[in-house]
């Protein structure tokens, strides 16, 4: 069991990496040094410093998390930690605009303008801001049949089948198609994210909004797509410290059914 000190001293370690790309300390160390106590030792020499899942999909949880409870402090903050780490200015803008598909317009759009201004702080960041230069297909059959292929790729045959036969499909086909097509098709396609970091992000999105039905079926996803059960459950811990504690234990939970109909 680690000591508060050894704690503290990985948390200053990590944040060393960090804290170039950071505004002046926050306000919070005069308004509660026991909040920028906790947040040191737990947070950064605590949960983000655990084994089990990699520094840049921890981010990338975090972020997602961020983006889902929509306040400017924390959402800015992340982004800077992720450049910091490593993580492109593509794939920061790639997370929001596949997330519009799941937090919705409001919170992606907020997101991406928060990113936006931490992106105009340092040069090297606007260095890497330039467009996509990727066509898009020009009808709803190829991009439905290049999603599905891609789907089929990253999470097996079976999950395509439950997604072409969900209960959108059968109430609001209409709707449904053009989603899938859009979401699968053209985002899948045009995104620099791998296949762990979405699906990082796609487990950190469902548990924060408290889609459990989807979440479970998107925990299956994740395995078959190589993630495995220790990169799981500490997804939903990092996203808990940002999100709420209760949501870890209910996502844990269902994590746990899942693993136990797969005996795993």
């Amino acid at each position: 069991m680690k000591t508060a000190k050894q704690l503290a001293q990985q948390g200053a370690a990590f944040r060393a990496v960090i804290d170039a790309h950071l505004p002046k300390p926050s306000p919070m160390i005069k308004i509660s040094p026991d909040h920028t106590l906790i947040g040191h030792e737990v947070m950064w020499g605590g949960i983000w410093r655990e084994p089990g899942l990699d520094t840049v999909l921890r981010s990338i949880a975090t972020i997602t998390a961020q983006c889902v409870n929509g306040h400017d402090f924390g959402l800015k903050h992340q982004v800077r930690v992720g450049l910091s780490l490593g993580i492109s200015v593509h794939k920061i803008k790639a997370m929001f605009v596949e997330l519009k598909f799941y937090a919705g317009v409001p919170a992606s759009v907020f997101a991406l303008l928060m990113a936006q201004q931490v992106i105009d702080e340092r040069d090297e960041w606007k260095a890497q801001d330039t467009p996509l230069d990727l066509p898009w297909l020009d009808s709803l059959d190829e991009k439905m049949q290049r999603g599905r292929a891609l789907r089929q790729k990253a999470w097996g045959e079976k999950a395509d089948r439950e997604l072409a036969q969900s209960i959108t499909h059968e109430l609001v086909p209409g709707a449904a198609e053009i989603v899938d097509s859009y979401l699968y098709g053209e985002i899948w396609q045009r995104s620099p994210l791998d296949v762990k970091e979405r699906m990082v992000m796609l487990l950190s999105v469902l548990m924060c909004q408290q889609h459990f039905k989807q979440l479970k079926r998107h925990i299956g996803y994740a395995l078959d797509a190589g993630l495995n059960q220790r990169e799981i459950c500490e997804t939903f811990a990092q996203c808990g410290w940002y999100r709420g504690w209760p949501h870890v234990e209910d996502a844990l939970e269902i994590a746990r059914e899942v693993f136990t109909e797969r005996k795993i």
